[in-house]
């Protein structure tokens, strides 16, 4: 694939917005890790109170005191690349959703298990097929007198339904079902300078925060462990993804020849099997995710035999964003 490649035509340009994955990698080792990390948890009670399933029920411009009303509160607030806020709610890990928030109203959801009435027909677990049958998918957006074409190789589509941007992702290794969802109200996606996000440190964090999430919520939707938080293996990816924006360049191995191993080997860890996962120029979490889940390699790493998960981005270069995923257990 190529990187990004933009035709001036007329007065417009036009930009290809595809993106690298690499071939997932894995490898497994004799050695045992014995490090156990803690992470919080909900109680039950907690857990019986917090009305998740009352996503479905929330609209663009309702009121974040309405939506505490009927999900609860989030579990932490993400920077997003838009202007506004995501609340992220990954209480219960095979109910994840994300409300977006700006102005105290909503502007964005995001769920990979809840449907939502924003999608009228549109329901998880249905086929593109009844998407495409009823909608026309958009072939490009257009940022002032910018085209921006869509290229998606049918792993999603977007759709305007009522001044609203609505991504459909799909799951090409279950018959192209429905497995998640994106509305962004038009003024939310129009505030957006071009697509990728102005960098901070609060968005970084944000996106490997969420990577870490929805790799949990499809772990658990399949009955697998959740994997726990390591900050070796975020040291480990952090310093990879720079590197590979720093020195131009997309791989597993490095320039000076270190394979991830190696990598997370001088980061301290020790482990019996351990994979990796990288990405680059996709717009956010949530597309860097869903590509990786329609790769072979990648989707294995993200459901496999792992403990312990750590993620690294990186803002600039040729791709612009930068994504590295470890895995080891």
């Amino acid at each position: 694939m190529k990187k990004l490649v933009a035709i001036l035509i007329v007065v417009f340009a036009v930009f290809f917005y595809k993106s690298e994955i690499s071939d997932g990698i894995n490898k497994i080792k004799d050695e045992l890790f014995e490090e156990q990390i803690e992470t919080q948890t909900l109680s039950s009670e907690e857990i019986k109170n917090i009305s998740i399933d009352n996503f479905k029920t929330l609209r663009i411009g309702d009121s974040i005191d309405s939506v505490k009303s009927k999900i609860g509160n989030p579990s932490r607030i993400d920077d997003s690349e838009y202007s506004f806020e995501w609340y992220v709610y990954n209480q219960i890990a095979e109910k994840f959703a994300m409300v977006g928030i700006e102005d105290n109203k909503v502007v964005a959801l995001y769920s990979n298990s809840l449907d939502s009435s924003e999608l009228g027909d549109i329901k998880i677990n249905n086929y593109r097929t009844s998407v495409i049958e009823v909608y026309e998918p958009l072939e490009y957006k257009k940022k002032g007198n910018t085209r921006y074409i869509i290229d998606s190789d049918n792993q999603y589509d977007v759709i305007n339904i009522d001044n609203k941007y609505i991504t459909v992702f799909y799951d090409k290794y279950d018959d192209y079902k429905i497995c998640s969802y994106q509305v962004i109200s038009e003024k939310a996606e129009d505030s957006l300078n071009g697509i990728y996000a102005k960098e901070s440190e609060s968005l970084r964090e944000s996106f490997e925060l969420q990577v870490i999430d929805l790799t949990n919520s499809v772990r658990a939707q399949r009955n697998l462990n959740i994997l726990k938080f390591n900050e070796q293996a975020k040291t480990s990816s952090r310093k990879h993804s720079k590197d590979m924006n720093d020195r131009d360049f997309f791989d597993h191995v490095n320039k000076d020849d270190e394979s991830p191993f190696v990598r997370m080997k001088k980061e301290g860890i020790e482990y019996i099997g351990a994979g990796e996962n990288i990405a680059a120029g996709q717009t956010s979490a949530i597309y860097a995710h869903e590509a990786w889940m329609n790769s072979e390699g990648h989707r294995k790493n993200i459901l496999g035999d792992y403990k312990y998960i750590g993620v690294g981005v990186d803002f600039g270069g040729s791709y612009s964003t930068y994504y590295t995923q470890n895995f080891f257990m």
